[in-house]
């Protein structure tokens, strides 16, 4: 979904013609990410959700039946000040993604309070915030930025700064690429500054007509995909976006389930290797009670139910010789000895496996429909069942994603066994290996002459897009030649170790993206 300021312009509008001086009845999180509100208007009952997830951030109006999930502090504090009021109503602003819904709350004290919950649609930054009187009640996420924007409770609520102007009217005279558009007016993406700049059309210009790219499963506000592509299109951009929130999550949670389940069960594992490895350790401790029995120099026939040896308490089985004791203290050390061995290999193991899994739950994170059955061929041996499907002719290949320039070629593998392909059959030894550092992630292969400032920015930055770390700032990529790049062997999944490796670190550009997808 193409989440710009143009795209929330057009939304506002749509919410406030259903919303406005509609009463709050109740707040609940749909997920960990997600809000439900549900507003009561003329004998209309109104279900918003506002969704801060960073795969898939908007706000629309839903008719269909929404889970209730657990409440958490900032829940708490939305229904407290909320619940009741009257949503007076929704403004963008300037031109930026971000909404305002302005409610009045009556007080029995203070009467009519103003308050405004501001939801920031920036991608990873996504935020929900509560302000009364400029100041901040309470934000879903804290945060702290370099220009000194603080986003916690107390502080003075300041807007995202920017020197970009709103997009009322675009002056094409001072215009030379679409970058221009992006760059200098607030809340236009590449994709749509790129049509602008073709058409030399204003924002106000362009038409409302909801529409998804089925072929790229994405959507916008008016139809700006290639004419080539199966599209569908929608009454209202609510619509849009709640069968966009149903395809990303309904085909992958079934795998969603299962990859968590065993992450759940590694990590439960390793927490009673942990404590086993703890005591066992503690066992190694016996042969130093075994040799003071020895240097006690006590009778040995003697039986007692405990010694002192240099200041050190040493207890006995009184039903036992002290000889006997020293005896069962060295086997309880000999046994922790090689309790330890076998400790440490079921450590090593589960940490694989549990690393193991957490790639497949980023492979999941950013896998298609196309990239599922690869994913599944992953699971599979690891105890997952799939769904009885129709016999279909197996593939020939992976199914990769390969980007195509003037000056490279770039090939991404998005799971473990797109990973194997790339690198192990497609690769050649001249060719360029891209991984974002010590994280799970695709391998990303680059076929060209030699490498540029520009094939690396690029390369580094899908790398980084195809990650754990997508949502991190100055991520860090490393990269080398395929000669450099040797499997790890006896290791879960296809995991690699690299020599001769450079690092760049590297901002994620969502609107740069877009252009390479």
């Amino acid at each position: 979904m193409i989440i710009d300021g143009a795209f929330i312009h057009a939304l506002v509008n749509e919410l406030n013609s259903k919303l406005n001086k509609a009463r709050l009845e109740k707040i609940s999180h749909v997920t960990s990410e997600s809000f439900l509100f549900q507003f009561y208007f003329k004998g209309e009952k109104l279900k918003l959700i506002i969704d801060l997830n960073a795969n898939f951030f908007s706000a629309y109006i839903t008719d269909k039946k929404v889970p209730n999930k657990d409440h958490s502090q900032f829940l708490l504090t939305l229904k407290k000040q909320l619940e009741g009021g009257i949503l007076d109503s929704i403004t963008q602003h300037q031109t930026d993604r971000v909404m305002l819904f302005n409610f009045t709350v009556y007080d029995f004290i203070d009467g009519p309070v103003s308050k405004v919950l501001v939801f920031e649609a920036m991608g990873k930054h996504s935020n929900l915030m509560l302000i009364q009187d400029g100041k901040i009640v309470d934000t879903f996420k804290k945060m702290f930025f370099e220009t000194g924007r603080q986003l916690i409770p107390g502080a003075t609520f300041e807007f995202f700064p920017t020197n970009k102007k709103p997009f009322d009217h675009i002056d094409y005279h001072m215009i030379e690429t679409p970058k221009n558009i992006s760059a200098s007016y607030m809340g236009i993406s590449m994709k749509l500054a790129t049509y602008l700049f073709e058409n030399h059309k204003q924002i106000s210009e362009l038409p409302l007509n909801p529409t998804k790219d089925i072929t790229k499963n994405t959507g916008y506000f008016f139809d700006i995909f290639p004419n080539d592509h199966q599209k569908k299109s929608y009454q209202t951009l609510s619509e849009l976006c709640d069968d966009q929130e149903i395809i990303n999550t309904q085909f992958k949670q079934s795998y969603d389930l299962f990859i968590q389940k065993q992450l759940d069960k590694y990590n439960r594992k390793l927490g009673q290797l942990e404590l086993s490895l703890d005591q066992t350790r503690k066992q190694l401790d016996d042969k130093t009670f075994g040799d003071l029995i020895y240097q006690s120099g006590l009778n040995l026939n003697d039986k007692q139910s405990e010694i002192i040896v240099y200041d050190t308490k040493v207890m006995l089985d009184p039903t036992l010789t002290l000889n006997e004791n020293a005896q069962k203290y060295y086997k309880s050390y000999q046994k922790a000895k090689r309790g330890l061995i076998h400790i440490n290999e079921q450590i090593n193991e589960t940490k694989a496996l549990r690393d193991l899994f957490e790639e497949f739950k980023t492979y999941l994170s950013f896998a298609s429909q196309d990239d599922i059955a690869d994913l599944e061929n992953d699971l599979i041996p690891y105890g997952y069942k799939a769904k009885k499907k129709q016999v279909q002719k197996k593939k020939s290949s992976p199914n990769i994603l390969k980007i195509v320039d003037q000056d490279a070629i770039y090939i991404i593998g998005k799971n473990s066994l797109q990973n194997q392909y790339v690198t192990h059959e497609l690769a050649r030894q001249e060719d360029y290996f891209f991984h974002v550092k010590d994280a799970p992630g695709s391998h990303l292969i680059v076929k060209a002459e030699g490498l540029n400032e520009k094939i690396i920015r690029k390369a580094s930055m899908l790398a980084a897009y195809f990650s754990s770390l997508r949502y991190s700032s100055s991520i860090p990529v490393d990269y080398t030649q395929i000669k450099n790049v040797k499997k790890i062997p006896k290791i879960p999944g296809y995991k690699v170790i690299l020599k001769n490796q450079k690092t760049m670190f590297i901002d994620i550009d969502e609107d740069l993206i877009n252009t390479y997808l």
